[in-house]
């Protein structure tokens, strides 16, 4: 267990779950400071006072145990826990809500099995029940917790939760409903629209606009046709002009923007598209999007409640992470996060859930610049001619400049071979004997280990890169090439179009000629054994976000 700097004597166990219970503010470094004294009493008291704010009525204090607990319970609590479960005098609502934690520690008594322990277990579940459609309603972080337990479940039981959710008959409900129109099995799809309608004109505001996107986003024929037919009789239980009022007001952002950023795009292809806006509390509501070039959105985090200056301080701490951003038109990060939902619809990649929770906040906004002349997303294509091939020549200029300093061959074990052949003949240079240390025989080595990494390069060249690849890199160059202009750096703009376009198969320019090929090469090679000790200690290329942007509020 950690065991941190002692505390002041005002420092109480007491004071510390007060504060964490009544203060939304508390900076994470107070919280790990709290945490290590809670830590170090323990087995002292400390447990024994988190389980007594779970016998309050009050909702805060309820949500302060399970932070804590979920923070410092272990298996050795696990006994304890259950016994508090089967005490009697406890309340329904505060054994349900130690459910998580008795789940994340391997109990027996998780889910259906807390449930011969309740006194009333019917009224104990519609108030929690009524307590998930709070947390629903008041943001779509709420939503996006609720749903990630939900997407867990068997299908059977998330049909269960769905039918549930429509006879709720509570607009909050729609909330849940909406973000399970997408990605999610057929079956789930038909009862969702079916208990969007069992809801009828209380949520008909939200339902509406949601149909509708599904008939114009589905390929699915059997689901359009419910969808359609669903539209048509909500439309006609609603007052006149319900529908026209509900696509307004979709389209209407409540917002104002704060500001719209976009990172360069890596060696994978992948790229983050931020977005803020401001409350009317002066608080600010953010969104980032993992954009990767192969797969569309792979990664989607949201924060509803963050200060002005937090939100500078993770576009410092994203470029401390080498992911540096630029501020940007709104009307192209929009444009970005379209292309790329489209992209998952080609590849069948499936969005992440929180970015369809996310996703009407978003289209809100693309709702302000309708009728806005599109944006580019890439720099157009240019047909290879004297003038580029001249420009070309400075391609691995492009090495010089931060934005393409991840940029290397990959896949990286098909050039392992190489990386291999290049480091075999350097030790063998500078081994015993070699003549280092004396300036001429330094300056020799110096040009054979160059000749030597020229020949290989150029030899990978050839045999790696195909058409398939070459077309990926010159549409991936594009792209960079535009973010370049975005940011007014045009003539940086027209050395990577040049370098684009002799990348392009059509300019039959051989990749051995191409000087931002041979750099890349180069570097690849050069670099292969640290890249590969990075590959073996992290296995998911493009899996998430580089850092934890939105950290859950302690």
């Amino acid at each position: 267990m950690p065991r941190g700097r002692k505390g002041p004597p005002q420092d109480s166990i007491d004071s510390i779950l007060l504060a964490i219970s009544r203060r939304n503010d508390i900076d994470p470094t107070t919280m790990e400071y709290y945490f290590e004294r809670l830590d170090e009493e323990w087995t002292n008291g400390a447990r024994d006072k988190v389980l007594q704010l779970l016998r309050s009525s009050d909702v805060a204090a309820h949500s302060a145990a399970i932070h804590v607990l979920s923070e410092l319970a272990t298996d050795y609590d696990l006994e304890d826990l259950e016994d508090f479960v089967t005490n009697p005098t406890v309340s329904d609502m505060a054994k349900l809500t130690l459910a998580p934690i008795l789940k994340e520690l391997g109990s027996e008594m998780a889910d259906e099995g807390i449930i011969e322990y309740l006194n009333d277990p019917e009224a104990a579940m519609l108030q929690m029940q009524m307590r998930l459609l709070e947390l629903v309603g008041q943001s779509e972080l709420g939503v996006e917790a609720v749903l990630e337990d939900v997407l867990a479940m068997p299908v059977e039981r998330r049909m269960g939760f769905v039918d549930w959710l429509g006879r709720s008959h509570d607009p909050r409900a729609a909330h849940l409903l909406i973000p399970l129109l997408e990605n999610q099995p057929g079956k789930l799809i038909m009862a969702t629209i079916d208990a969007l309608e069992q809801l009828g004109t209380v949520a008909v505001q939200q339902t509406i606009p949601a149909l509708n996107y599904l008939l114009t986003t589905s390929s699915n024929r059997a689901l359009k046709q419910h969808a359609r037919a669903t539209l048509g009789r909500l439309t006609m239980l609603s007052a006149p002009g319900t529908e026209a009022a509900a696509m307004a007001e979709a389209a209407q952002q409540p917002l104002a923007l704060y500001e719209a950023r976009v990172s360069f795009i890596d060696g994978s292809g992948a790229q983050i598209i931020m977005l803020s806006w401001r409350r009317p509390d002066g608080m600010l509501k953010g969104v980032n999007v993992l954009y990767q070039d192969q797969w569309g959105i792979k990664d989607c985090y949201g924060t509803d409640e963050m200060e002005e200056g937090r939100w500078s301080e993770l576009v410092h701490e994203m470029e401390e992470q080498g992911f540096y951003s630029f501020q940007v038109p709104v009307e192209y990060c929009l444009a970005l996060i379209a292309e790329a939902a489209a992209l998952n619809k080609r590849t069948r990649h499936k969005v992440p859930i929180a970015y369809t929770v996310w996703r009407p906040l978003i289209g809100a906004e693309g709702g302000q610049h309708r009728g806005v002349s599109p944006v580019p997303t890439a720099l157009a294509p240019c047909v290879f001619d004297d003038d580029l091939a001249s420009e070309a020549r400075r391609g691995a200029e492009l090495y010089q400049w931060l934005e393409f300093a991840s940029w290397m061959f990959e896949p990286l074990t098909l050039l392992q071979p190489y990386i291999n052949r290049y480091w075999a003949t350097y030790d063998l240079l500078e081994g015993p004997g070699s003549g280092r240390g004396r300036g001429r025989g330094r300056k020799g080595k110096q040009k054979e280990h160059q000749a030597n990494l020229d020949t290989i390069v150029s030899e990978a060249l050839a045999e790696l890169i195909d058409d398939r690849w070459r077309l990926l890199y010159e549409a991936r160059l594009r792209r960079q090439g535009q973010l370049f202009v975005c940011t007014e750096r045009t003539t940086e703009a027209a050395l990577i179009s040049a370098v684009a376009a002799a990348l392009h198969p059509d300019s039959a320019l051989p990749a051995q000629e191409q000087s931002f090929l041979h750099a890349m090469m180069g570097l690849s090679i050069q670099q292969g054994p640290f890249r590969m000790m990075i590959e073996a200690l992290d296995t998911d290329d493009f899996g998430a976000l580089p850092l934890d942007l939105f950290p859950p509020k302690r």
